[in-house]
């Protein structure tokens, strides 16, 4: 386990859900010339696939090219791949062309069905619909199929173990298995009926792959859950309206316009002011934006790059932000490691005036509303950014925490922000400086703070080492800011 999870943080989460869907439709191409797939012939599935990914990539492209943004490649891998799993198999010209008609309207709704130039809806289910109400098309979710269950389960759970969004999973699942359940048992055992809907209701793919994108779900951990309960009540749901019935594509449209009304949530260009070393390996990079950004101290954002040429882990990464939310300015800290990939190295090369693309403000590590619970934060290397952000939020409104700072490097010279750190000094706020590859936290230092609230960021070794010594010792309270796949 330690070992896959080591192989999933060092990619991207879009690109394990582009590996995962590439492992879904080599399963399902396989399957189907061997004629193990009881759906459609190898050589339409092949077709649609290749029809797809080509409009959905050459579409992409132009509302880029018309919007003039930077263009995410691997969205519209994604978006075509899941246009492939979830479209009827076309049996005459009409649905052809609708299969086509779907990947554009899906790249568009990105650009086009959007609320401060953030996309409000999943471009995939967005596209089933509008093809399905004109008649050119449908929703068939062919996912769901026996002969797919183990593979489908397997790629699902690589999704959820990198994006850490089980308690989503599970709060789309349960309420939807138990309604279908109540809606069909009639004349049937328990569990043929529960087998029945894991194998054949698109409950895995939506649940892993359409539910889990992160620019469509809400920022805050209750409403996810209370969206994934929405989204699972209306998937196992049957209505018809005449015009439009039940449908899985529908229930995750109706849970994003939930998201969306619950979600602050905006896209904007970020002008680059600054841009600061601050120790031998990390850079500070501060950002004028172009839209007013509302954040929490803590909270990360993903950042897309222009001109970052195709490789094994895209354009697109999420950093905290290390800025109060007062501050008028978007900071990041950036380690960079030689080579560093693609993404860094155009980053690194960014000149005062150039631009970027933030968006998506997300993330549970924030302070707790009350201050009179007493706080441990512990940070390895770059993980100081989220501390220095909620040091900075405290400096600047006055609103006073008990605080104890236990920081991790291996060497001196890498200790970043030490005018802030020096200013939560005299604030009042015990700084603990582990400098050194043998430093540790001591269970004497766990014994000191048995009360308080620990939040631990940093490299997911030590975040994960950390964590187990602290439940060991019986801390209750544990937050976790992992930044991996960077």
């Amino acid at each position: 386990m330690k070992k896959l999870r080591k192989i999933l943080d060092s990619i991207t989460m879009y690109r394990v859900v582009l590996y995962a869907l590439v492992f879904l439709a080599v399963f399902s191409l396989i399957f189907s010339a061997f004629d193990l797939l009881s759906y459609s012939s190898f050589g339409v599935l092949t077709l649609s696939l290749t029809i797809l990914l080509v409009v959905c990539f050459l579409a992409n492209l132009f509302f880029g090219k018309l919007y003039k943004v930077a263009v995410n490649h691997e969205s519209s891998l994604i978006t075509a791949l899941i246009l492939f799993f979830v479209l009827g198999s076309p049996s005459n010209s009409y649905e052809w062309i609708g299969i086509a008609y779907a990947s554009i309207i899906a790249m568009a709704s990105k650009y086009v069905v959007t609320w401060r130039s953030a996309h409000i809806f999943n471009p995939a289910a967005f596209g089933v619909l509008v093809v399905s109400l004109i008649g050119i098309g449908n929703g068939a979710w062919w996912i769901a199929n026996v002969a797919l269950f183990l593979p489908m389960l397997f790629a699902g759970y690589l999704v959820l173990l990198k994006l850490r969004r089980f308690e989503l999973f599970f709060a789309f699942f349960v309420p939807a298995l138990m309604l279908i359940i109540i809606n069909t048992i009639a004349g049937s055992s328990f569990t043929a009926v529960a087998w029945t809907a894991v194998t054949l209701y698109p409950l895995l793919f939506l649940g892993t792959i359409m539910l889990t994108e992160p620019s469509t779900m809400p920022t805050s951990r209750h409403m996810r859950l209370v969206f994934g309960a929405i989204v699972g009540l209306l998937f196992a749901s049957t209505f018809d309206l005449g015009f439009i019935s039940s449908s899985p594509h529908l229930a995750l449209l109706l849970g994003n316009l939930f998201a969306f009304f619950v979600t602050f949530r905006v896209s904007t260009r970020l002008k680059l002011v600054e841009k600061t070393q601050i120790t031998p390996t990390t850079y500070s990079f501060a950002f004028v934006p172009e839209r007013p950004l509302k954040h929490m101290a803590g909270q990360f954002m993903e950042f897309t790059l222009p001109g970052v040429q195709l490789d094994s882990r895209g354009n697109r990464r999420t950093f905290t932000i290390a800025s109060a939310p007062s501050d008028k300015l978007i900071k990041i800290g950036i380690k960079f490691y030689n080579p560093s990939s693609q993404y860094k190295t155009k980053l690194m090369s960014l000149k005062i005036g150039d631009e970027i693309i933030g968006n998506h403000v997300s993330g549970d590590f924030i302070l707790p509303q009350t201050s009179s619970v007493p706080l441990v934060f512990i940070a390895g290397g770059i993980g100081i950014t989220p501390f220095i952000a909620m040091i900075d939020h405290m400096l600047a409104t006055d609103k006073r925490y008990s605080v104890d700072l236990y920081y991790f490097v291996t060497d001196k010279k890498e200790l970043a922000y030490q005018d802030v750190l020096k200013s939560a000094q005299k604030a009042g706020i015990k700084i603990n400086l582990r400098i050194g590859k043998d430093a540790r936290l001591t269970d004497d230092d766990i014994k000191k703070h048995s009360g308080a609230h620990f939040y631990l960021s940093g490299p997911p070794g030590l975040v994960s080492a950390y964590k187990t010594q602290l439940k060991e010792a019986g801390i209750k309270t544990i937050h976790v800011d992992l930044f991996a796949g960077y």
